[in-house]
């Protein structure tokens, strides 16, 4: 470990310049403040921005669908397959920004600035590593990749046309998310949205211009909505880039260069690693009972696809009280309150059970309409709207995951969310699901319905997990 770094292991450094976030409140703890402390942090004040950028996210990936929709039903389902490969291949992101978050949120939560900035820039370099790897070790087999999921050749040539220009962006969004992470885990969640608007501005209209030929441009379909994505995350990380290393961001570079450093980096990816093996379990979970649908027909695996994208707009109400979970367990851990963790993470999980809960009968309620927007196939439509109803009344289950997982995880027991997570998607999903349609004949809306019973399955055991408290002695 280098001298600076080693400082940061023995005592805090409070040296820190003027902030410029909008969440800080310098006249309570003097110009030297990294960051508010966790008693100042709300919990919708960390969730909502968040929220609102999920939002924005997903409204580009309901932009990708709507304007490759004219092209048909295949190029919908190959935009989603490739989407759902892409985010397997995003599971490692998820051992680096599970482990920066447990790392740095306690590093605030303690005023030890230096740790926090030793934690980011490891993270940013093994996340570098990490997307190149990925990168090369996927891009010679993009057909068969798609492939596994038993879909039509059109929907494979669909799909990696659109999964070569998201692999082609796949270190600048690597990256991205790694500096979202860290400043929403030092309790800013206004810049990662600032940034976000920017950039799926930019990923909407190269989009418009791409897909279809506009101001000149090919007209590239697929690929060309799979380039736009690329180009925004470019844009974002430039944007991210240039403001950090001028201190303009809550986290300030305190430290030099990108050295590797061996003991962060083994503390990052040991605290991670368990959220990474459950990312890539889930993913091959959700492919596994995506290759069950694929059974019934290309109607029914297109009608999953639109419907997950139009009930992500419940789910992300979940990923930002995960955040704010997460971040406030970590950072009140760091300030040695463990009660005051333990009822932020309560608090964070009954507003997340409401708004899932509404989110999830106003989007039931709206079905058919949404539906229409991405297709006009009367047969997915009708299938689309099954599914919604299906999956919108788990909502408030989907919460509890969401936010009891983020909750731990910020505290660093990231190995159970991997048992409860294993154990609902497995055992309580794939597995009915292939009896129901191997042993049963059943029909995909049953299929659809043994969802119900794995979110039920995953909220009892990670609630029950947090409720022991186990996590309050867990070292990061």
């Amino acid at each position: 470990m280098h001298d600076d770094q080693k400082k940061s292991a023995t005592e805090p450094n409070r040296e820190i310049p003027e902030l410029a976030s909008p969440l800080l409140d310098l006249r309570e703890r003097g110009p030297n403040a990294l960051a508010p402390p966790p008693q100042a942090l709300g919990i919708w004040e960390l969730a909502w921005p968040t929220i609102v950028a999920s939002a924005l996210q997903t409204l580009v990936r309901w932009a990708d669908f709507m304007m490759v929709g004219d092209l048909g039903v295949e190029a919908v389902a190959g935009v989603g397959a490739a989407g759902q490969i892409y985010w397997m291949i995003q599971t490692l992101v998820m051992a680096l920004s599970t482990g920066l978050v447990a790392i740095l949120a306690r590093a605030v939560g303690a005023g030890d600035f230096r740790e926090a900035d030793s934690a980011l820039r490891q993270s940013i370099l093994l996340g570098t590593v990490f997307g190149l790897i990925s990168w090369l070790v996927i891009l010679p087999f993009l057909g068969p990749t798609i492939g596994i999921l038993g879909v039509t050749d059109e929907v494979i040539a669909f799909g990696s046309d659109y999964l070569f220009w998201l692999l082609i962006g796949n270190v600048p969004l690597t990256v991205g998310f790694i500096f979202a992470a860290g400043l929403r885990a030092a309790g800013d969640a206004r810049v990662p949205l600032y940034i976000g608007i920017a950039a799926n501005l930019m990923n909407l209209f190269f989009n418009w211009v791409l897909i279809y030929g506009n101001l000149g441009a090919p007209a590239l379909g697929v690929a060309g909505a799979g380039m736009a994505s690329a180009i925004a995350m470019f844009i974002q990380l430039g944007i991210y880039w240039v403001l950090w290393s001028h201190g303009k961001l809550i986290l300030k570079p305190l430290l030099t260069g990108f050295r590797f450093d061996k003991i962060m980096s083994r503390r990052i990816l040991h605290i991670g690693y368990p959220a990474s093996i459950e990312g890539i379990g889930f993913q091959v979970g959700i492919l596994s009972f995506m290759a069950l649908m694929s059974t019934f027909g290309t109607a029914e695996f297109t009608a999953y696809q639109i419907g997950v994208q139009i009930l992500a707009l419940s789910f992300l109400a979940g990923n930002g009280f995960s955040i704010a979970a997460s971040t406030l367990v970590g950072q009140h851990l760091g300030a040695d309150n463990p009660d005051d963790a333990m009822r932020s993470g309560w608090r964070s999980l009954v507003i997340s059970m409401l708004m899932m809960g509404v989110l999830g009968a106003a989007l039931i309620a709206m079905a058919p309409m949404l539906a229409s927007w991405f297709i006009d196939d009367v047969n997915v439509i009708a299938l689309t709207v099954d599914f919604i109803w299906i999956l919108g009344l788990a909502q408030p289950l989907m919460a509890i995951e969401f936010v009891m997982g983020g909750a731990l995880r910020g505290a660093g027991d990231t190995r159970f969310p991997v048992f409860a997570i294993f154990t609902g998607l497995f055992v309580f999903r794939v597995l009915p699901a292939m009896i129901i349609v191997y042993y049963f004949g059943g029909s995909i809306q049953w299929v659809w319905s043994v969802l119900l019973l794995d979110y039920l399955v995953k909220g009892v055991l990670l609630a029950e997990r947090f409720r022991r408290g186990y996590w309050k002695d867990i070292q990061v």
